[in-house]
């Protein structure tokens, strides 16, 4: 009962987490530390040792996220979408952090319980990715998060996850939404 509780809550905190993120919103933050929280617990319960990972990761990024896009409002003003132009050198980095991180993942979900390590592994290194790329707003982070969306939905979904799926069902939307207002919408910094 507990879980299905923290499930609805997840699933509910985090459509207006998504909301507020395509709206390039920092109070998403805030609310993004909320529905993390709640997810921790999901994922721990259902042995999603990765997934319980990364939502720690993303609760941790939360607060990240909150004093760059502060910043940021500060440098530029309050309105309008801020993104940052991605250098070569961000991207062979995002690879190598893609990289390294899938590896490390699946090397350590493979000796734990975890009853889909690959799929896992994937979702959890292009979290990390996406967060960090997320965090510098760029724009880039939106391709990341509906590879990483879709990936989670079919896994959630396979685990008997329902409203979590339908969560990354919407994120998987939203992330198309938040490409095509970023693009159209957003004002180059830096």
């Amino acid at each position: 009962m507990i879980f299905q509780i923290l499930e609805t809550f997840t699933l509910v905190s985090g459509l207006v987490y998504i909301f507020l993120q395509v709206r390039q919103n920092r109070w998403m933050w805030p609310i993004d530390v909320l529905c993390c929280f709640a997810a921790i617990v999901v994922f721990a319960h259902q042995s999603l040792w990765a997934s319980m990972g990364l939502n720690i990761y993303y609760l941790v990024m939360g607060f990240a996220g909150w004093f760059s896009w502060k910043r940021d409002a500060k440098k530029t003003g309050e309105n309008g979408i801020r993104i940052r132009q991605m250098s070569a050198m961000a991207r062979i980095g995002s690879l190598l952090g893609f990289v390294a991180s899938f590896v490390f993942l699946y090397w350590a979900l493979k000796v734990t319980a975890d009853p889909s390590p690959f799929a896992d592994a994937l979702v959890g290194a292009s979290g990390i990715v996406g967060t960090v790329l997320l965090v510098r707003s760029y724009l880039e982070n939106w391709y990341v998060w509906l590879f990483s969306d879709t990936l989670s939905l079919l896994l959630c979904f396979m685990q008997g996850l329902y409203f979590m799926a339908i969560l990354y069902l919407v994120y998987t939307a939203m992330a198309v939404v938040g490409l095509l207002e970023w693009r159209r919408d957003g004002k180059y910094i830096d």
